[in-house]
């Protein structure tokens, strides 16, 4: 990172990563609390993750746009300080109604963390920078999702879930003290002629191409995330080997990440549709490889899936990072203006899938096996994205100018 954009970036980069593990943890604990504190059935367990995510979907957008009108660092500061009583609450909690509801109300506030960040990214680091800037947090969401799971289950086993959650409260205040840090300019100061800014908050560009492929990218990957366990089971494989493909996942998912904020500024991500579509076709590539290698394990009789899966599952976690990071500058090439909304749109747009993509998914799986369900997953993504690309094609024209357009416009008033 540049000098300018040192310290802003390296207290957003602190305190997501901080945030990230305490949502981690928070999120592991609430539902081994509802299983083995609570008893609950497996309709109930429904409840308590549909809860987890309805309330943020519905509110997605609306704090996506009070986090572009308001002060985004005040509106991330309250939420995680809310996060962090709601989190005390359901650790005192006795009574599973209202366990539920502070579930919904957590999921609220945990709802404003992205949007606020985006907005505040937008207002304190440099465009040039921005490609580095959203490869070191993928780097540390990745590395939350795969240490701060563990951290839960052992402060589970060795404790209980109250240990838990007094650790992802603890991670949560010292994101907040790390936010609090971040020092931002009003959105005024940055952007001169505030008139002409509201009216480009509310007419927002058409925001087609970003919830098409977001959306297809969720729901080709949820089809067989929460799947995958019964699929390496009905396979014959030792349930050892799941542990070993996410971590080489989130090993390849690292790397990229690292790898990408290293390169040069000339070599970084320009903002374009393309770069998006890419690596997500080479994750549904990936996919259908992992099909042909599970259909060859059951009917070819060959063992070469324990050591031809985990490269897969590397090169997956490779392609996952560079669309995270590509799909971020995207959004803040093409939506700056109201980058909090747009944010806010498309998280609510992957949580949806979360709750279609599985349901389909299991379904296929239930009829046709494992093999068809990444098969089903590969084709369903290649032919949206196909499909994407044949008819958005006038519109994507049209953002392309308009970005190229804003570009010179700046560099005119830089050199002004």
């Amino acid at each position: 990172m540049s000098t300018r954009n040192g310290k802003p970036a390296i207290f957003l980069l602190v305190g997501d990563g901080l945030s990230a593990f305490g949502t981690w943890i928070d999120f592991l604990a609430i539902l081994t609390l509802a299983a083995y504190q609570f008893h609950v059935t497996p309709y109930q367990m429904a409840l308590v993750s549909a809860v987890g995510l309805l309330p943020g979907i519905l509110a997605a957008s609306s704090i996506g746009k009070l986090c572009d009108r308001a002060n985004p660092k005040h509106l991330l500061l309250l939420s995680i300080g809310f996060r962090v009583v709601a989190t005390a609450g359901i650790l005192f909690c006795s009574d599973f109604i209202v366990f539920v509801a502070l579930v919904g109300v957590r999921s609220v506030f945990t709802t404003v963390a992205g949007p606020a960040i985006n907005v505040m990214a937008m207002r304190t680091i440099e465009a040039s920078e921005r490609t580095r800037f959203y490869s070191l947090l993928n780097v540390l969401n990745s590395t939350a999702k795969i240490i701060a799971p563990a951290m839960g289950t052992v402060s589970s086993s060795l404790a209980s879930e109250t240990l838990a959650l007094l650790m992802s409260a603890t991670f949560s205040a010292a994101s907040l003290v790390a936010f609090a840090f971040v020092r931002i300019e009003p959105r005024a100061a940055k952007q001169p002629h505030s008139g002409r800014q509201e009216r480009a908050v509310s007419e927002v560009p058409n925001l087609l191409p970003l919830v098409w492929v977001a959306a297809t990218y969720a729901f080709a990957v949820f089809m067989v995330n929460n799947l995958f366990p019964l699929v390496l089971q009905q396979a014959g494989m030792d349930k050892s080997l799941l542990g070993v493909l996410i971590s080489c996942s989130g090993a390849g998912n690292i790397l990229c990440g690292l790898w990408q904020a290293k390169r040069s500024a000339a070599a970084q991500l320009k903002g374009k549709v393309a770069e998006v579509i890419a690596p997500a076709l080479w994750q549904s590539a990936g996919f259908g490889l992992i099909g042909i290698v599970l259909w060859a394990q059951r009917h070819l009789v060959t063992d070469h899936a324990t050591w031809v899966l985990p490269l897969v599952f590397f090169a997956i976690g490779t392609v996952s990072a560079r669309f995270a990071i590509a799909l971020n500058v995207y959004m803040s090439s093409h939506y700056a203006s109201a980058i909090g909304r747009v944010s806010g749109v498309v998280q609510a747009w992957q949580s949806c899938m979360i709750f279609v993509a599985p349901m389909m998914g299991a379904v296929v799986l239930d009829r046709f096996g494992g093999p068809a369900l990444f098969w089903f997953s590969t084709g369903a993504a290649t032919i949206s994205f196909a499909v994407f690309w044949l008819v958005s094609a006038p519109l994507r024209r049209r953002l392309e100018a308009r970005f190229a357009t804003d570009e010179a416009g700046s560099t005119f008033r830089k050199l002004a």
